[in-house]
């Protein structure tokens, strides 16, 4: 599979030697806006071909799958043009800025029969299958609720300080705790409160985000953009827990009974980065013919779109731009 990536910054490095170390997939085009810089990426990785506009590289027939790693405010937009020329595209998380711009690229996605997939990693790690094969094998019985926090220093990160860029804690970093609490409770939730805390730029600095289930279970979610935190989940059940270390990009899951004894340890598998896990999926839904992933279907990112959409409703945070 020839390999493209289109916005080369930090994540795109990342992804770019992940590709590298993959066997059946290369990295064949990279594109930035700049095109000395994508010169001058492309001579670093290896790469043949780079192009100095996004549109370049999505007109390429050569490329099968283009990752666009472009800040949110930009994916609506690139991973549109992307699919209008007939390219598959691994779209980085958050999946767009808001509801109404992921179901446009959804319903665009089945109107060209071309593979749309969020590139939200931890939904597609050996660790995250592991966790629901022991949630399904009821070991701690039935769940209770649901905790998790995330943060990192970022202030300084101009895509997550800007609400031009569609920046804020939320779409950068709480949709990994929101995505902690969909994966072991799903999404029946009755009611939804949150309190944020925000920069003097109007965006999301931190916030807690409490989720209350039609079965009475709760998930209570932290995340911030002002310090770095243990970024760990934990499951309550009636008959024990389930403590997951990194829910950014799951390290070790530990299983303990009611009486506190650790019943089972499983440690993260030796892996190139993590990002392979997303690549080797798309590859396996374009040889099947797929428009989706089974990891991260659309309805699912569908659905997270609306919870953020409801959450920024809650704090009154709109972006330039949106209706």
């Amino acid at each position: 599979m020839n390999f493209g990536i289109l916005g080369l910054g930090t994540i795109a490095e990342k992804m770019a030697l992940t590709v590298s170390k993959m066997e059946g997939v290369t990295l064949a085009g990279v594109a930035a806006r700049d095109l000395n810089k994508a010169v001058n990426f492309a001579k670093r990785f290896g790469v043949e071909k780079a192009y100095g506009t996004y549109e370049d590289l999505a007109s390429d027939d050569s490329i099968d799958l283009i990752y666009v790693a472009t800040p949110h405010s930009f994916h609506y937009e690139h991973a549109k043009m992307c699919m209008e020329h007939g390219r598959a595209v691994l779209l980085e998380k958050a999946f767009c800025v808001n509801e109404r711009e992921a179901e446009k690229l959804i319903s665009l996605s089945a109107e060209k029969n071309v593979l749309l997939c969020e590139a939200m990693w931890v939904r597609f790690m050996p660790l995250a299958k592991r966790l629901s094969e022991l949630l399904s094998e009821d070991l701690i019985g039935e769940i209770v609720s649901v905790t998790a926090n995330i943060g990192y220093e970022l202030t300084k990160i101009e895509r997550v300080v800007e609400p031009a860029l569609a920046g804020g804690a939320l779409l950068d970093v709480g949709i990994y705790a929101l995505t902690f609490a969909t994966m072991a409770l799903g999404y029946d939730i009755s009611y939804l409160s949150t309190s944020v805390v925000k920069l003097s730029s109007g965006v999301d600095a931190q916030e807690n985000i409490t989720l209350t289930y039609q079965s009475g279970a709760m998930a209570d979610l932290y995340s911030t953009m002002l310090s770095n935190t243990n970024r760990q989940g934990v499951i309550y059940g009636t008959d024990g827990y389930i403590e997951v270390d990194n829910i950014n990009r799951f390290e070790a899951l530990r299983v303990y009974d009611r009486n506190h004894n650790c019943i089972k340890e499983i440690e993260r598998e030796p892996q190139i980065s993590g990002y392979e896990y997303e690549v080797m999926a798309c590859m396996e839904a374009l040889k099947r013919g797929e428009i989706e992933c089974e990891q991260m279907p659309h309805a699912m990112t569908l659905r997270m779109m609306q919870i953020m959409d409801g959450i920024r409703r809650q704090w009154g945070l709109v972006y330039p731009g949106e209706e």
